[in-house]
């Protein structure tokens, strides 16, 4: 049996996208976990969350890519273009 590692699929900004992303993936049988971290921003005074990563097996990334293209979804932050 392969041995599973879970790669970044997408970034991003919402929570609400996340749990999105995350529940049609596991809807069509795509394992996933997301990551999040907070940090702090001194000038506003607040805690503010950073981006959350949706992680796939490596061996359902095709699908997943597939899915997403389907959905019609752009929530992924890394393709902005600054």
């Amino acid at each position: 049996m392969d041995k599973v590692n879970w790669i970044k699929f997408i970034e991003v900004f919402e929570r609400s996208h996340a749990d999105l992303v995350e529940s049609y993936f596991k809807a069509n049988g795509i394992e996933t976990q997301m990551v999040q971290e907070a940090y702090y921003e001194y000038q506003i005074g607040g805690a503010a969350f950073g981006r959350i990563e949706i992680l796939v097996p490596n061996n359902q990334i095709k699908k997943a890519g597939r899915l997403y293209a389907q959905s019609g979804w752009d929530f992924d932050t890394t393709e902005i273009k600054e």
